[in-house]
């Protein structure tokens, strides 16, 4: 059971003016009607504080047992039984103060038919307290949705504009366009490709960012061309292999994240060693979760090791899984790792 969190003042504020307004609107009813008395006033106004109070404990246990997080379909019993239930409590605190605090009723005079038509007035005050109350917080979370939603858009931009500009900055384009010029004469045919790899990569740069999520298939084939460029500059020092169960190509994530990782490998990993070395991408599905892992030699902090891109990526995993999901950096005898863990997801 969940723990109720302590009123805010908000809350506090349109208790009070709601049920107070509630009262002054009794009274004045009263008077319009005839019927009105010190008694009766009295009577009308401590009903107002039991019904805030039954509105209160109301609102404790829909927050205790977590109703708000439902969908509508298993909510609706829900709120019709707690309005029945609250209605039915004010009631009867509402009678027994009238017969044993303020004496305005008599046994005599509370006959089935008035209080019936009562306890009817308390189901439609809570539940026009319910509707405002759940109204509420289901508007508040559509907004932080919202908001949410509109920050991961934007992050999905800055992402795609961070691999643009990863591959449009001027060194990139000028070592590509060296490598092409070398080839072309000597290996027309792998020229081509590389054409054909180069232009592959700066499509998927420019579509992926308008998407939420997208198959890691097809993130992988953008890394497979990136590297395949990067190896036609590199040579020997780059090596590089990809290793994924049979089952993950169909699985979702992020777009450019395993790219952008990926991307770090190389700047950070390869080009700062005169050696080189290898980089390997694996991604595995076990456990309801898809594990990725980008391993490159090198050191954390060394030179030329800033984490470009890392925060963005954690925080569009934090708005996308929340806790479900984590980006994690180590480094180990000359190897830098960088994971990700994910929830397993697939187009439905």
């Amino acid at each position: 059971m969940n723990t109720v969190p302590r009123p805010g003042r908000a809350y506090l504020i349109c208790q009070v003016a709601g049920w107070g307004a509630f009262g002054l609107i009794g009274v004045g009813m009263s008077y319009a009607f005839g019927y009105a008395s010190p008694r009766m006033n009295a009577t009308t106004l401590l009903g107002v504080v039991v019904g805030g109070l039954a509105s209160h404990l109301w609102r404790g246990v829909i927050l205790s047992r977590g109703w708000l997080s439902l969908d509508f379909g298993r909510l609706l019993p829900r709120l019709v039984a707690g309005v029945l239930a609250a209605a039915l409590v004010t009631e009867l605190g509402v009678w027994m103060v009238g017969l044993h605090v303020t004496r305005a009723y008599t046994w005599q005079g509370s006959t089935a038919g008035i209080m019936f038509a009562t306890t009817f007035n308390w189901i439609f005050t809570h539940f026009l307290w319910t509707a405002i109350y759940v109204g509420s917080h289901w508007f508040t979370r559509w907004r932080d949705s919202e908001i949410q939603r509109l920050r991961l858009e934007v992050l999905a931009r800055d992402a795609q504009l961070d691999a643009l500009s990863a591959q449009l900055q001027p060194h990139f384009l000028f070592n590509a366009m060296n490598v092409l010029r070398a080839l072309i004469p000597e290996n027309p045919a792998r020229a081509r490709d590389l054409v054909t790899e180069l232009s592959d990569l700066m499509r998927y740069a420019l579509q992926a960012g308008r998407r939420e999520r997208v198959k890691l298939d097809e993130e992988l084939t953008a890394v497979e061309s990136y590297l395949r460029i990067e190896s036609a500059r590199f040579e020997e020092r780059l090596r590089w292999q990809i290793e994924t169960d049979a089952n993950v190509r169909d699985l979702l994530l992020p777009p450019m994240l395993l790219q952008m990782l990926v991307e770090n490998a190389v700047k950070h990993g390869i080009a700062a060693s005169d050696s080189g070395g290898e980089v390997v991408v694996s991604a595995r599905h076990a456990d309801g979760a898809v594990r990725l892992r980008v391993t490159n030699p090198g050191r954390l902090g060394g030179a030329g090791g800033t984490r470009i891109g890392l925060a963005n990526a954690q925080e569009r995993l934090r708005l996308l899984y929340g806790e479900r999901a984590a980006l994690r950096l180590a480094a180990e005898n000359g190897v830098v790792t960088a994971e990700v863990t994910l929830p397993a997801e697939r187009t439905s």
